[in-house]
């Protein structure tokens, strides 16, 4: 009697349990059916709804840095260095792009406009979202002036600019529900007030979200606006639906709520004394605080993490998971943080030394799921922040613009 044959459908599951997408991609290679099966838009879709993107490197002002051997992911990351663009070639002026935001495969940049007498303008910078992989990239419309008129004094945040703009993840908006839709949140930070606006890709539109007073949003915190100082925010991260920023002198976090689209301050847990901090996804929609602790007595470091829980009466209550140690003799730097990831720098920890060549710095991934710690490569220079890149091998990997 012959066995029944092995559908679609029941080869579609078993290749939907596979853990990696490394994996996939050896499966699909076995012949032309597993292929087919594993290209089609449909089971791409869900098999990206089911597993996080590999973490494949990063970005930063000297471009893009791959995970290489023995990291998991550096075939993949092999494979998008070479098929990618990440020098914006694609883009008119591309060498004056400066990267903002990285999130799902998509890479927010801006450049400084000038006026018609010759002058940049740093505030209301222009604006472009692109998809480096597929070497796609959309010009945002600028801001118009009915909603730019809210913006007053506002304060530099950085890269010499006086705006934050920000990409929205997917699902944090409900007019952002197509495969290729996508939100960018324009951010100001002025002397009086908080001023947001957001642009939809649905509609290709930008709308007013929020206007508060600093007054209003620090009412009760404790933190007086009287004195001629405006607070200021920094290290905008994002995990399960809110964008967090920290105080600059104060222990308090900004919080924006993407789905009532409302901000909000609330105070660090108590055992958070200053930055750096990492927030991340601690799995059943709770947050998770990842903080860098050097114990300067033994010349160790550790990695402090504790989870918001959503239980209980206590509306700020933050329990300790876990104390990751890490290899003694060397200093430690928290360089960039996404919902699954960990970007971690090291250097040897020696007195300055006279010579003008600087130390290797190892460079480093923490899987937040696992704990696990992986070298991702080398730097000559060093690095006060970088954008996590995530994606699937570019066989896997559907426009995304």
């Amino acid at each position: 009697m012959d066995s029944p044959a092995v559908t679609d459908d029941l080869l579609a599951e078993i290749f939907l349990r596979l853990p990696t997408a490394a994996d996939l991609v050896r499966a699909s290679a076995a012949c032309v059916s597993f292929r087919r099966l594993v290209t089609s838009r449909s089971f791409l879709r869900l098999f990206r709804s089911l597993h996080s993107p590999p973490f494949l490197g990063f970005l930063n002002h000297n471009g893009f840095h791959p995970a290489l051997p023995p990291h998991p992911s550096a075939p993949a990351a092999r494979d998008v260095s070479l098929a990618a663009d990440f020098s914006f070639s694609f883009l008119p002026f591309h060498d004056t792009w400066i990267v903002r935001d990285v999130r799902d495969g998509r890479v927010l940049l801006d450049r400084v406009p000038k006026d018609g007498a010759g002058k940049e303008s740093p505030v209301f910078t222009e604006l472009a979202v692109c998809d480096p992989l597929h070497r796609r990239c959309l010009l945002l419309p600028q801001i118009p002036h009915d909603l730019t008129a809210a913006v007053e004094h506002p304060l530099r945040v950085e890269f010499e600019r006086w705006c934050e703009p920000f990409l929205v993840p997917p699902g944090a908006s409900e007019e952002e529900t197509e495969e290729t839709s996508f939100g960018v949140i324009w951010m100001a930070q002025c002397k009086t007030k908080l001023v947001a606006f957001l642009f939809s890709s649905s509609i290709g539109e930008w709308r007013a979200i929020a206007s508060q007073g600093w007054d209003d949003l620090l009412l009760g915190t404790g933190v007086s606006t009287m004195s001629s100082r405006s607070p200021v925010f920094f290290g905008r991260q994002y995990a399960c639906g809110y964008f967090y920023w920290v105080m600059d002198w104060r222990e308090k976090l900004l919080v924006l709520d993407t789905v009532k689209e409302e901000f909000s301050i609330i105070s660090l847990p108590p055992d958070y004394r200053r930055p750096p901090i990492a927030i991340v996804d601690a799995g059943e929609g709770r947050p998770g605080m990842i903080a860098l602790r050097e114990n300067i007595a033994d010349g160790t470091s550790e990695l402090y993490y504790t989870i918001r829980q959503n239980e209980g009466e206590t509306p700020n209550h933050w329990q300790m998971e876990k104390i990751i140690p890490l290899d003694s003799g060397y200093r430690y730097y928290i360089r960039g943080a996404t919902e699954r990831y960990l970007l971690l720098l090291r250097s040897e920890d020696e007195p300055i030394s006279s010579s003008l060549e600087m130390p290797d710095l190892e460079c480093f991934s923490l899987d937040i799921k696992t704990l696990q710690l992986e070298r991702v490569c080398r730097l000559k220079h060093h690095i006060l922040s970088a954008h996590i890149y995530t994606n699937f091998p570019p066989s896997l990997s559907s426009q995304t613009l």
